[in-house]
């Protein structure tokens, strides 16, 4: 998750491209005096001034906790850390705009000190580019970022001025006339400002002008001031009055050499966040070695051309292409090197000597295309680079260097939006008359994410569309590679078709790299280094060859490395795997049967567990297909058997039933221990469903399985499931007898989890038969014992159990308070049937909080949206609530306005629940 932060103009938010809505004023205040922080810790007696000022609440350091909890939720939890100094942003320099500006401009400073003025030119551009507006965002008084603000404007201008200067000195002065007239008009007083632009006043034929701007400063620091202009300003006074020669002798322009480029016949789709990283890093003088690496067909040569384009005038000598794809022997690069550059032959020294005396002194920017089959060629450009100091490279190619002073940029897929954005692009130029209609953007989108947002096989792909429509077309996408052949002819014969890329580049790896390539296409969605030695027996060194041909993709999982594959390069690579197919895949159910049985659903480890199914779903998903297929029963059992919480949890429900279901029509009866595991799952699921019946003979069997094999925890387990049918059918002695004895196992083998359970399922029976109290009592002693064992799903539970209480006492705000915990600890496991209960409760005391009745109509919206996609229902939940929210909010809208917004809450992804709309 990629987040930046803008605040030099209206503060904005923006992960993985998009921008975050954070709307409320006194979230924005606490973000912004964060951000103005640049990392600093921030003491919340600060932050209370900048959100109230000199009158703040009694409760001001609670709400700050809040705004704070607030913002961690939408921004991440670990955006911002606390610290005995107070609060702070954790965020890197090239994430906060005001950061990056900062630095730009002391990279632009140093590019001035070696007489780099052209390139400093373009990096106070840069700089000044990232202003959205003239002023910072303010707080709660006008003064709360005063003094942070001037600081920036300062800054701000000091950056405009420099650039102005560099203008007029390079002979640009009639480009910088109308900057210059609009700085001095708003510093009036600035002097330096002042002599740039009578300078360049002069210099554009109009010397009255430039001495009318003399004397206007001359009396506004009279009669400000009581002060005269500086000496040199009266110098510059003098030397105009007389046409001193010297103020005409700057140049009359610069004089750069023009990019040896090749303009592109299509528009780059994208990018445009690689290009200002990739900018500003070449801006950077201690850089001066840059690959971009990426797969096949990943876009490396239209990003270093557009890259390179960008940058041609930043370079006083220019930017020149070298092209290797045809170059084969890494001998013949330097000659490749030195014809590019027009250098000719010489017999006096090597070829490296006599580049390096026709680039000595010259600033320019050598772009070198296609390198990977000349990888070993490489400490040759580190010799030029030695040789030539104000020589840059940009290497595009499919595997790293490994050289020093290398700086490496992978070039990712492109994200989705401009996936869709490069297919239509394409299409449409195969047949201008071309429309996309409304039904076809999903399955182009579905397209674009089958081929992993590669630009080949997107433009591929969308070659297609002149006999297949989008549809017929994400239907032929099983057999990618097949699909994917005819591309422009004047694409080179590696780029022709998605297979020919791949060929390339898995015909540089050796035998074993190839090997091990195959064998890891049994993989889906990713995999740990514990995961590859274990199924494949690939060890690190042969992963990070493979990452560094660009045929894997590594990441970190927090502290767990990880890799990736492709779905295009696992669809090639898994047609080498013949006949070690069959013991790979039983191998890699094996090795994920073990993963989830290791993982504790339950308990304070839970979230951890959560996340690690979650980061496997595509190799369960494989090893669910495997195990289902498989004569070995037994392994259906252990997997699904292990993995039916994750999907009541993540409210799977119907796909969890269902394989459990599959699992249990398999097995023999009686079954023992794992089928009494697998009938407790389905039976706890299936009463979720609503399906009473169902749920009732599952929990019977599964009870009769575990006293048939003494599993005493699947049967305390199967007398839960029992109770809540019982209680469900009003049955509540029965209901009590279930929970009595589900308690008294679990007491038996010490497990207070499980106690602190049966005393919940207790209190929900008390709760049904209206003794509150009891009820109240038994739920805040399960609570206290779930806060204690940091046990997130038990201490939502309660809170949501005991708004259900103060809701029916009619203790609304305290109902508001609980039901809002429990959102959002539900929300942070991602539980989104118990998320919707807690805001249907949240819908049912909005008004008694102020709230109007829009937001509640659209929390019941975001409900309904979420207990649909758990097929779950109201089957477990008191469905009153949402009766009354809703009866409320109609009466108050009226049905038409109610269902619209009702409409915008079922659209909405992101949960604002924190927010009313009034």
């Amino acid at each position: 998750m990629a987040l930046e932060y803008r605040i030099l103009g209206p503060l904005e938010v923006i992960r993985d491209g998009e921008p975050v809505a954070i709307t409320a004023a006194k979230e924005r205040a606490v973000l912004l005096c964060l951000l103005l922080s640049e990392g600093q810790p921030v003491s919340p007696g600060r932050l209370i001034d900048a959100v109230w000022g000199e009158k703040p609440p009694v409760t001001a350091p609670k709400l700050v906790q809040l705004y704070v909890s607030h913002l961690r939720r939408w921004l991440g939890p670990s955006a911002i850390a606390t610290s005995p100094a107070g609060y702070r942003i954790q965020i890197a320099t090239e994430a906060l705009d005001s950061a990056a500006f900062s630095a730009l401009v002391v990279v632009g400073q140093n590019m001035l000190a070696r007489g780099s003025e052209s390139r400093a030119l373009a990096i106070f551009d840069d700089a000044l580019a990232l202003w959205r507006g003239a002023e910072v965002e303010g707080g709660a008084t006008p003064d709360a970022f005063s003094v942070e603000a001037r600081r920036l404007e300062a800054a701000r201008v000091e950056c405009l001025e420099e650039r102005l200067a560099l203008l007029v000195r390079l002979g640009e002065h009639e480009r910088a006339l109308p900057e210059l007239t609009v700085l001095c008009a708003g510093e009036p007083l600035r002097e330096r400002a002042r002599g740039l632009l009578m300078l360049a006043l002069y210099r554009s034929g109009r010397q009255s002008e430039a001495l009318a701007s003399f004397r206007e400063l001359s009396k506004a620091l009279r009669e400000e001031l009581g002060l005269e202009p500086s000496e040199e300003l009266r110098a510059l006074e003098a030397s105009i009055l007389r046409h001193d020669p010297e103020l005409a002798a700057a140049p009359q322009g610069r004089t750069r050499a023009a990019a040896a480029l090749p303009i592109p016949t299509t528009e780059l789709v994208g990018r445009s966040n690689e290009r200002r990283v990739l900018r500003r890093l070449i801006e950077r003088t201690e850089i001066r070695l840059i690959s971009l690496v990426g797969a096949g067909g990943s876009g490396k040569t239209r990003l270093a051309l557009a890259l390179a384009s960008d940058l041609a005038e930043s370079f006083s000598d220019g930017v020149v292409l070298v092209e290797l794809a045809a170059v084969r022997d890494p001998d013949a690069v330097v000659p490749a090197i030195a014809k590019a550059l027009a250098v000719p032959e010489s017999h006096a020294g090597s070829p490296i000597e006599a580049i390096a005396a026709a680039t000595r002194g010259r600033e320019l920017l050598l772009v070198l295309d296609n390198f990977e089959q000349v990888a070993s060629a490489a400490t040759n450009l580190v010799r030029l680079l030695e040789a030539s100091s104000r020589l840059t490279m940009l290497v595009t190619s499919r595997r790293v260097l490994h050289v020093s002073g290398e700086h490496v940029f992978p070039v990712e897929p492109l994200p989705e939006d401009d996936a869709f954005a490069l297919f239509v692009a394409r299409a449409s130029a195969l047949d201008v008359t071309v429309t996309i209609l409304p039904p076809e953007v999903a399955a182009i989108r579905t397209i674009c994410r089958r081929l992993d947002g590669l630009p080949l096989a997107i433009e591929l792909a969308a070659a297609q569309t002149r006999l297949l429509r989008p549809r017929q077309l994400a239907e032929r996408l099983d057999a990618a590679l097949t699909v994917l052949v005819g591309g422009p002819r004047d694409l080179p014969a590696r780029q022709q078709t998605l297979r020919d890329t791949l060929n390339w580049s898995v015909g540089l790896l050796d035998p074993e790299e190839r090997s091990t390539l195959g064998d890891l296409s049994v993989f889906a969605g990713g995999w740990s280094l514990a995961a590859a030695e274990e199924v494949v027996g690939a060890d690190l060194h042969r992963l990070g060859a493979l990452v560094d041909h660009s045929l894997l993709r590594h990441v970190f999982d927090g502290d767990e490395p990880r890799f990736e594959m492709l779905e295009t390069i696992r669809e090639f690579a898994s047609e080498r795997l013949d006949e070690r197919r069959a013991t790979l895949e039983r191998a890699h159910a094996d090795h994920f049967v073990r993963v989830v049985e290791t993982c504790e659903l339950a308990g304070p480890e839970q979230p951890h567990a959560l996340q690690r199914i979650d980061r496997d779903r595509g190799n369960l998903q494989l090893a669910l297909a495997y195990a289902a297929a498989s004569p070995d029963v037994t392994l259906e059992l252990r997997l699904v058997g292990a993995l039916w919480r994750f999907w009541w949890l993540r409210g799977e429900l119907v796909e969890g039933l269902t394989r459990l279901e599959h699992a249990l029509e398999r097995s023999d009866s009686p079954g023992g221990q794992l089928v009494a595991q697998v009938c407790r799952g389905a039976a706890g699921i299936a009463w979720n469903l609503g399906q009473a019946a169902l749920a009732h003979d599952l929990a019977q069997r599964g009870l009769q399985e575990a006293t048939a094999s003494g599993d005493l925890v699947v049967a305390m387990a199967c007398h839960t499931v029992l109770g809540l049918l019982a209680r469900d059918d009003y049955a509540f002695d029965q209901a009590r007898d279930h929970f009595r004895q589900s308690g008294a196992i679990a007491t038996e083998l010490e497990r207070p989890r499980d106690v602190a359970t049966a005393k919940l399922n207790l209190g929900s029976v008390a709760f049904a038969s209206e003794d509150y109290v009891t009820a109240q009592s038994l739920w805040e002693d399960v609570l206290g014992y779930n806060r204690a064992e940091a046990i997130d799903e038990g201490v939502a539970l309660c809170l949501l159990n005991l708004g259900l209480i103060a809701y029916r006492q009619e203790r609304l705000d305290a109902a508001h308070a609980l039901f809002s915990e429990a959102e959002r600890l539900f929300s942070g496991l991602g539980f989104r049937e118990h998320q919707a209960h807690a805001l249907q409760g949240m819908a049912a005391v909005n008004p008694a909080v102020g709230g109007a009745a829009e937001h509640a109509a659209r929390l019941l919206g975001q409900a309904a949206r979420m207990l649909e996609a758990t097929g779950s229902g109201q089957s477990t939940f008191d469905t009153s609530l949402a009766e009354a929210a809703e009866a409320h909010a109609r009466a108050q809208l009226g049905d038409a306005a109610f269902a619209e917004a009702f409409a915008t809450g079922k659209e909405t992804t992101n949960v604002d629940s924190h927010h009313n709309a009034g």
